[in-house]
C-alpha cells in the first residue's frame, strides 16, 4: 500500500509521497521583465522569489488569482495547475479551482518547515493572470494540540493495516454521520456540533456535498449548488462552495477528518461520466488542502465508469488525498486493488432492524474484505443508527463488533443529525453518543492499532447471530478484547499465549467495571459475565499498561449511580432525559400545538396506533427493577380508559413477553388535558421492541395528543 505523506526528507522521489507520485527535484527558473524604452528586456535567474508568505505545517494556505479573461463556463473552459517545490527536493501539483467572477484559489498544505516556491500553468496560455503566476511560501514548524498539526495528515501505514497520521501515529476513527447538514446546519449549530463532537472524541465526520433528498427541503436563503441548469453540474456555484470552506475548515481546525461522500450523487443519482469528472474535479481541488477524504460514491451499487470518472478527477486535483468507496450495504469491495482506493469502507447497515443481519454483517463482511490482497485498513463507514429502526444498544453492540473482528474504524449514526432536521443538535446527545464516546475511551487506552480479529479462539459462539460474540487480541498477545451482546459466558482457546490474564469487565453503556477472576492460559477457559446485560471483557496480562489505563479512564468517565427517574416533554425542542420516542412505521408522530401545549400528534390512528419509547439502557437495562411506574399526559376524544401500556418483561423473545399488556391503574383529568398512570411490576427493558424500544403506550385508534411522558423506578439491588 502505497503511504501518501512525506515522512523524511528521503522520501522526495518515491510515489508513495503525501503530494503522489515525486519526480525528483527540478530547479525551476523564474522570469523577470524590465521595460526600457518601450522594449522588454528578460532575465533569467534561478531561486529568485518574491516576498514569502507565512504559514505553518499543516496549515491551510491559498492564494487569490484573477483571470484576465472571462469564460463561459470556467470550469470546463480553463485549467489552472500549480507545482510545488520544496525543501530536500519535495515536489507536487495540484489543481486551481474557480471562486467566481474572474477569481481562481491555488492552495496547499505543507508537511516540512521551509521554504516552498510554487508556480502556475494555465491552459490558455495568454491568460496572463493565470499562467506563470509565482510565489514562495515560507514554512514554520507547528506547535498546535490539533491532532492533524501536530502529527499531520493521514496516510496508509506501512503494512497496510491502519489509518496513521504523516509521523505514524495510529489513527482511531469514530464517525458520525451528518450527511444534510450542508444543506441545512446553520452556523451556530455547526459550531455546537463539531464542538461537541470533538470533546466527545469523534475523530471523522461523514457528510454528503449536496444530497438531492436534502436539498428538496432546503432554508430558501441557502445558495444553491450549481449555476448550471441541472441536471447539468458543471457549473458549481462559488456562493454554496465558500459557505462549505468555512464548515470543513472549523472541523479541521478542531482536529476532525472529514469525509465528502457522493461525487457522482450530487444531487441526482447518475450523472453522465464526463459531468461527474467536472465536478469531482473542482470540488477535490478546492478541498486539496483540508484534511478530507472522498467517496466517489454514497450508498451506490457497483457503477464502474461514474466511480473510475470521479476517482480519476480526485487523482488528477488532489493526489494526496485519502480515497474510499462508501457503497451500498452488502456491496462488495469491487475496487479493492484499486491504486486509489487507500481503504476499504464497509457497511454493515440497518437491515430492517434485523439484529441477526446486522451482527452478522459487522462480523461476516469485515472478515471477507480482510482476506483479500492487497492487506488495506477497513472501517465500518455505516451501521444501524439510532433512530427510527434501531436504538442505543444496536449502536454499540454493532461498534464493538466491527473493532473486535478486524475493522479499525467505526460510523455512528441518529436519525435527526444525519438528515439535520431542526432537532439535530437537541437530539446529538441521545444516549449512543455517549456509549461511542466510551468506546473510544476505552480503546485509547489500550494499544488498540495491535488488535487482531480471533474468532476461532471463540469455543462457544451460539448459533443465534443476534448473540455473536467477538474477539481480538494485540499481536503480542498481551492484551484481548471481547465482547458479550447477551450471553451468560465465554469460553475462549487461550492455549499458547501469556500465562495469566487479569480480566476486567466493563459495562459498555455505563461505564461501570468489575474485576474477573485471573485466567490461567488453557484451552478452555471459561468467562462468566456479571449479569445479563452486554459486556466488553478486557484481558491484560499482568504488568501490562493497558489494565491500569482502562480503569483509570473508567473511574474518570463512569455512571456509578444512575437516576431512577426519566422523562421527556413533546413538541419542544429539548434534549431527551432518558427517554428516546422512538418512530417504527406503527408510531410516527407530529410536532403540534393545543391549547397553548406543545404536544405531539398521531394524525393518522389507524396506522399510528404506538408512541415507542426507549429507557436509557445507563438507568435500566435487562431486570434490575421491582417495580416502573409510567405517566403520561395527554388529550384525546377516545375514552383514556381504553389505553394501554405494553412492555418488555423477563421472559423468551416472544410476543406475550415484549409486548405484555396492562391498563392504567389510575386517571386524573385536567379539563381537556388528561394524566394516565400505569405500573410495571419486574420489567425487562431489553430494547426489544420495533426499532429497540422498551415499552409503547397502545392509544387504541384514537387521535391523541401527548404533552409529556414520566418513568419513575423501584430498582432492586443490583446482584453480584
Amino acid at each position: 500500500m502505497r503511504s501518501h505523506f512525506f515522512q523524511d526528507s528521503a522520501m522526495a522521489s518515491v510515489g508513495g509521497s503525501r503530494f503522489g507520485p515525486g519526480c525528483g527535484w527540478r530547479r525551476l527558473t523564474w522570469r523577470c521583465r524590465l521595460w526600457v524604452g518601450g522594449v522588454a528586456v528578460v532575465f533569467m535567474f534561478l531561486a529568485a522569489a518574491p516576498a514569502a508568505t507565512p504559514t505553518t505545517q499543516w496549515q491551510r494556505w491559498e492564494h487569490q488569482l484573477t483571470s484576465a479573461t472571462e469564460y463561459a463556463n470556467p470550469c470546463t473552459d480553463v485549467k489552472v495547475t500549480v507545482r510545488f517545490d520544496g525543501p530536500n527536493g519535495q515536489t507536487w501539483t495540484a489543481l486551481g479551482c474557480w471562486d467566481g467572477e474572474r477569481r481562481f484559489l491555488i492552495r496547499g498544505v505543507f508537511p516540512t518547515a521551509g521554504a516552498w516556491r510554487w508556480q502556475t500553468t494555465c491552459s490558455d496560455t495568454n491568460n496572463s493572470g493565470l499562467h506563470h503566476q509565482s510565489g514562495v511560501v515560507q514554512v514554520k514548524r507547528a506547535d498546535s494540540k490539533n491532532a492533524l498539526m501536530r502529527h499531520g495528515y493521514l496516510r496508509v501505514s506501512e503494512d497496510g493495516r491502519l489509518l496513521v497520521h504523516a509521523d505514524g501515529t495510529p489513527f482511531l476513527w469514530i464517525g458520525d454521520t451528518c450527511w444534510a447538514a450542508p444543506v441545512h446546519a446553520t452556523d451556530e449549530e455547526w459550531s455546537r456540533y463539531v464542538g461537541n463532537r470533538k470533546a466527545r472524541g469523534y475523530s471523522v465526520l461523514q457528510l454528503s456535498i449536496a444530497p438531492h433528498w436534502a436539498l428538496d427541503h432546503a432554508p430558501h436563503d441557502l445558495p444553491p449548488p450549481f449555476l448550471s441548469k441541472l441536471p447539468d453540474i458543471t457549473r458549481p456555484n462559488p456562493a454554496y462552495f465558500q459557505r462549505l470552506d468555512r464548515m470543513l475548515a472549523l472541523a479541521n481546525d478542531r482536529g476532525l477528518v472529514v469525509m465528502m461522500c457522493g461525487l457522482m450523487e450530487t444531487p441526482d443519482r447518475y450523472p453522465p461520466p464526463a459531468q461527474i469528472a467536472v465536478f469531482s474535479r473542482y470540488v477535490a481541488a478546492r478541498y486539496s488542502s483540508f484534511e478530507v477524504i472522498f467517496s466517489p460514491g454514497f450508498d451506490s451499487p457497483i457503477r464502474k465508469a461514474e466511480t473510475l470518472a470521479a476517482a480519476g478527477a480526485v487523482r488528477e486535483a488532489a493526489p494526496a488525498n485519502l480515497m474510499t468507496l462508501h457503497s451500498g450495504t452488502g456491496v462488495g469491495p469491487e475496487f479493492h486493488t484499486a491504486d486509489w482506493l487507500a481503504f476499504d469502507m464497509y457497511q454493515s447497515g440497518h437491515n430492517g432492524g434485523d439484529r441477526a443481519r446486522q451482527s452478522a454483517r459487522a462480523i461476516g463482511m469485515a472478515a471477507d474484505i480482510l482476506a483479500l490482497a492487497p492487506r488495506k485498513p477497513l472501517i465500518n463507514g455505516e451501521a444501524i443508527y439510532e433512530g427510527e429502526l434501531g436504538g442505543a444498544y444496536d449502536v454499540r453492540r454493532t461498534a464493538w463488533l466491527s473493532f473486535l473482528s478486524g475493522a479499525v474504524g467505526y460510523t455512528a449514526g441518529i436519525n435527526e443529525v444525519y438528515r439535520w432536521t431542526d432537532k439535530a443538535t437537541t437530539m446529538m446527545d441521545v444516549p449512543s453518543s455517549d456509549m461511542v464516546a466510551l468506546l473510544a475511551r476505552v480503546l485509547r487506552a489500550t494499544p488498540w492499532w495491535q488488535l487482531e480479529a480471533q474468532p476461532a479462539r471463540i469455543l462457544n459462539q451460539p448459533r443465534n447471530r443476534a448473540a455473536w460474540m467477538a474477539f481480538a487480541l494485540t499481536t503480542d498477545h498481551t492484551v484481548g478484547l471481547a465482547y458479550l451482546p447477551e450471553n451468560a459466558e465465554l469460553m475462549l482457546n487461550l492455549d499458547g499465549l501469556a500465562p495469566r490474564y487479569e480480566v476486567l469487565w466493563i459495562n459498555p453503556a455505563t461505564g461501570e467495571s468489575i474485576p474477573g477472576h485471573v485466567a490461567t492460559a488453557a484451552s478452555e477457559v471459561q468467562l462468566t459475565a456479571p449479569d445479563a446485560r452486554d459486556w466488553v471483557v478486557l484481558l491484560a496480562a499482568p504488568g501490562r499498561p493497558a489494565g491500569r489505563q482502562v480503569r483509570q479512564t473508567l473511574q474518570q468517565n463512569a455512571l456509578h449511580d444512575p437516576p431512577a427517574t426519566a422523562g421527556i416533554h413533546f413538541g419542544l425542542n429539548t434534549a431527551p432525559a432518558g427517554l428516546v420516542r422512538k418512530s417504527p412505521r406503527d408510531g410516527m408522530f407530529s410536532n403540534a400545538v393545543y391549547q397553548g401545549v406543545p404536544c405531539i400528534l398521531n394524525e393518522n390512528p389507524q396506522r399510528n396506533r404506538y408512541l415507542y419509547l426507549d429507557l436509557d439502557d445507563r438507568i435500566a437495562c435487562r431486570g434490575g427493577v421491582n417495580r416502573m411506574r409510567v405517566e403520561v399526559r395527554l388529550q384525546s376524544d377516545e375514552p383514556l380508559e381504553n389505553l394501554q401500556l405494553q412492555f418488555d418483561a423477563p421472559g423468551p423473545d416472544q410476543v406475550a413477553y415484549t409486548y405484555r399488556s396492562i391498563s392504567p391503574t389510575w386517571l386524573k383529568r385536567e379539563g381537556d388535558w388528561g394524566t394516565v398512570s400505569f405500573e410495571a411490576e419486574s420489567p425487562y427493558l431489553g430494547n426489544r421492541q420495533n426499532s429497540g424500544a422498551d415499552f409503547r403506550v397502545d392509544l387504541g385508534g384514537g387521535q391523541c395528543r401527548i404533552a409529556s411522558l414520566q418513568v419513575f423506578l423501584e430498582k432492586a439491588m443490583p446482584a453480584r
